[in-house]
């Protein structure tokens, strides 16, 4: 006589119970984890564009001459959105909020810097002195199905060097 091995019961609903719970809570699972790889991915492109944005406007705004340093706002703009000024070399730079972009205008040509600008403020940190500019800027990215946004905040003083 051969025995042969085989399931009891018990086991087959032990089974099938655990699948059950697997595949109700799979997809959550699932959307949760692609839902955590786009916020970090959207966090690390605008850190990464926050870095860029600062350094470029760190290094222009400090060869800015002092006297010709104008800090305003576009109409329909947040206050202090704007700043503009020459530099020693001659150019005329602008960098200014409008909408959700962050424009550069270098000599009348206009470059777009970002399309995620949430918040741009140019401000003087010390009212006894303006060779310091303290610029503040807040990127903003929708990242799953508009639900959720990234956030990156960046503040830098800037020492006017002329």
């Amino acid at each position: 006589m051969v025995k042969r091995k085989a399931f009891t019961l018990t086991e087959m609903m032990v089974t099938v119970a655990i699948m059950g719970i697997l595949s109700t809570m799979g997809p959550t699972i699932f959307m949760n984890l692609h839902r955590f790889f786009l916020q970090h991915s959207a966090r690390g492109e605008i850190q990464s564009e926050i870095r860029v944005i600062m350094d470029n406007m760190d290094r222009t705004i400090r060869q800015a001459s002092v006297n010709s340093i104008n800090v305003s706002q576009d109409s329909g703009q947040p206050p202090y959105s704007k700043i503009y000024f020459t530099t020693v070399d001659g150019r005329t730079i602008t960098y200014k909020q409008n909408g959700r972009q962050l424009l550069e205008i270098v000599n009348g040509n206009t470059k777009t810097l970002s399309k995620n600008i949430y918040y741009l403020a140019f401000t003087y940190p010390k009212t006894d002195t303006n060779t310091v500019i303290s610029i503040s800027i807040t990127l903003q990215k929708a990242t799953f199905e508009g639900r959720t946004t990234a956030l990156q905040m960046a503040i830098t003083k800037v020492r006017i060097m002329n």
